[in-house]
């Protein structure tokens, strides 16, 4: 009996022993794995979801100015107050626009493709291959959704190139998610201070508007025009605007990438029919 007490009373085994914290650890470790999975999952989730919301943001801004300027089609040119803002948007560089200069958009078979595997690729600035995508050669843009002024094209739209001088420190790689960064003020300097919509102590909301584009990281927008037969002068039937976005999601080796092409058809065209069918062309 003593024995048998003796025998029952014995403590584990070191091969126990190493059985318990082996099994502890898997479970652990399987445990912290799922858990990490779910996190990613969710992360992933809501920065597609903020990216969209940025891509909507966009795509209304655009449709917002074309119905602007198709509801002051009627009245005098000189108090138009969006034409020189949709004008931007839809000639090229080689059409004549008096106050909004240089034309952002493309020939579509000059565009190059949205298809790098790398977001880095498409901010090269020494890259002006048709292949791969690169926004500084396409006049990549982001419209200024807190501040669509009319009478200023350059707070409204902001240009990844302006003149020869690609925008590097405007338009960039997302840290976290496609997004664009508004601050008060119109350095480009990154500041906190002044990126934080936080309101300092004794300063009241309606004192600081923070609506000037610091930054516009992972999302950029590039203009099409309608293929057309003849020369570039010629009037498109409709615009495309692409709005891309890049960036990579927690837990991925690749970009994950949302992009959308809102249409906006041209009410130049119907003109141009008309004048062609009452000087007998057509």
């Amino acid at each position: 009996m003593s024995r048998l007490k003796k025998f029952l009373k014995r403590g584990d085994t070191i091969i126990e022993v190493t059985l318990a914290i082996t099994v502890f650890s898997l479970v652990s470790v399987i445990s912290i794995q799922l858990m990490d999975r779910d996190v990613a999952i969710i992360q992933g989730t809501l920065e597609s979801e903020m990216a969209r919301n940025e891509i909507d943001a966009q795509a209304e801004a655009l449709r917002f100015i074309q119905n602007a300027y198709l509801s002051e089609r009627e009245i005098a040119q000189g108090s138009r107050e969006y034409m020189n803002i949709w004008l931007k948007l839809s000639r090229t560089s080689s059409e004549n626009i008096a106050k909004a200069g240089t034309g952002l958009n493309n020939d579509p078979a000059s565009i190059s493709q949205y298809t790098s595997v790398d977001c880095s690729t498409y901010y090269n600035t020494s890259n002006d291959s048709n292949e791969i995508h690169n926004i500084f050669k396409d006049k990549a843009f982001v419209i200024n959704t807190r501040k669509l002024d009319p009478s200023s094209i350059s707070s409204t739209i902001v240009q990844s190139l302006d003149g020869a001088t690609k925008k590097t420190s405007l338009f960039t790689e997302a840290a976290l998610y496609p997004r664009i960064l508004f601050r008060r003020g119109s350095s480009e300097t990154i500041d906190d201070a002044l990126l934080s919509e936080y309101y300092p102590s004794g300063m009241k909301p309606s004192n600081v508007n923070y609506d000037n584009v610091v930054r516009a990281e992972g999302i950029w927008v590039i203009s099409a025009r309608a293929k057309t037969t003849g020369s570039t002068t010629d009037v498109p039937e409709f615009y495309d605007f692409h709005i891309r976005t890049c960036w990579f999601a927690p837990g991925h080796d690749r970009p994950s990438t949302i992009a959308t092409t809102i249409r906006l058809y041209n009410p130049e065209l119907v003109e141009d029919q008309v004048k062609n069918y009452k000087s007998g062309k057509d």
